[in-house]
């Protein structure tokens, strides 16, 4: 007998769309941490990023049934979350930074080796980028998705997506010149 928890997406997804809670809430358990972490870093708020991800997983559950097993589940509830981040942050009038003591992870070496100046820097200028620059950004260097797996998750052509992630490093680049942290 092989443990819902053992079991791949895909079948994840199928017994889901038969019924089977059990299936879905493991979907959940893989992906709720991941969905947390890109609202969390998209939006910079908390309790947004908490309503974001019980939205995405909302979302996912009712259209279940439209989901196309060509593709990666992780990408499709990503691009869900994504969305729903974009979304909020198109609403948005003002943004609020946050502590980095918020994060639902633990701090990698990376992160202990930056200084918290250089690391509040960073945030900022990627605040300061615009939601679909920020997108590729996280993707890419805080949930270290492939140039693949960004494309599928944000449904754009490769190429734009490695566009995209240039044309936000060239203004990173160019925002942390200006306030003098590089």
């Amino acid at each position: 007998m092989v443990l819902v928890s053992e079991q791949d997406d895909g079948t994840l997804v199928q017994r889901s769309i038969q019924g089977d809670r059990a299936a879905f809430e493991q979907l959940v358990v893989r992906y709720q941490k991941p969905v947390y972490n890109v609202a969390l870093k998209l939006l910079r708020d908390a309790e947004e990023a908490k309503d974001i991800a019980q939205t995405t997983f909302l979302k996912a559950f009712e259209h279940l049934q439209d989901y196309d097993r060509n593709y990666r589940f992780y990408s499709w509830i990503y691009r869900i979350a994504i969305n729903e981040s974009l979304t909020v942050l198109g609403r948005r009038k003002s943004l609020e930074p946050i502590s980095g003591a918020e994060l639902d992870e633990s701090p990698g070496p990376d992160l202990e080796a930056e200084g918290e100046q250089t690391r509040t820097a960073i945030e900022d200028a990627l605040m300061r980028l615009t939601p679909e620059l920020r997108a590729v950004v996280v993707l890419r260097h805080v949930v270290q998705l492939s140039y693949e797996d960004m494309a599928e998750a944000l449904a754009l052509p490769e190429k734009t997506v490695k566009s995209r992630l240039y044309s936000a490093r060239q203004q990173l680049r160019g925002i942390l010149e200006q306030q003098g942290a590089v």
